[in-house]
């Protein structure tokens, strides 16, 4: 019985960790309704293709100088997705970004435009407390911007609006990177 006991505990730490590693390696954001998003975001798309785009160690350091540490599973490469409308012309793109917040990941869906202006946004799921993130108000100071123009906003600082923020920042500035020859 003492044998087996200790057997049951070493098997439920070789698991959780086992758990904890996994996880930590798979933190990208997934975008969960690409039609309903797609069409509230780019409502003249038609369809929208998925591009990955493998970040570089050379790449990696100009991303984090420029935007901060990326988390476990999204530094070695980046999705993104373009979207269509009419005759497969690109109305922009939608990138998906996953945060930490104070009570789990804050996960965002935002749109730009094919000049880099953000057209729209959309908080996917978040377990937050705090609800100033996903307040119109806030979200709507971010229509129209490029990621220049991010860090000049003003708003309420709390943890949900400094994750979206530096989400945008983030994705944002692979975007650039990972897209400059």
């Amino acid at each position: 019985m003492k044998y087996l006991s200790k057997f049951i505990i070493a098997l439920v730490i070789f698991f959780s960790f086992t758990e904890l590693c996994v996880a930590e390696e798979t933190y990208q954001c997934i975008w969960r309704n690409p039609e309903r998003t797609m069409m509230r975001i780019f409502p003249d798309a038609k369809d929208y293709k998925t591009i990955t785009k493998k970040i570089s160690a050379e790449d990696l350091i100009v991303i984090e100088e420029k935007a901060g540490a990326l988390l476990p599973g999204q530094k070695d490469a980046f999705q993104y997705y373009e979207l269509f409308g009419e005759d497969n012309a690109s109305l922009g793109y939608i990138f998906a970004s996953t945060q930490k917040g104070e009570y789990g990941a804050i996960e965002f869906v935002f749109g730009v435009d094919t000049k880099g202006e953000i057209i729209g946004i959309y908080v996917q799921r978040s377990r937050e407390r705090d609800k100033e993130f996903r307040k119109k108000e806030f979200l709507d100071l971010f229509i129209g911007k490029t990621g220049d123009d991010i860090d000049n906003i003003e708003y309420t600082e709390t943890v949900g609006t400094k994750a979206i923020l530096y989400g945008f920042l983030k994705e944002l500035t692979v975007f650039e990177v990972v897209n400059t020859e």
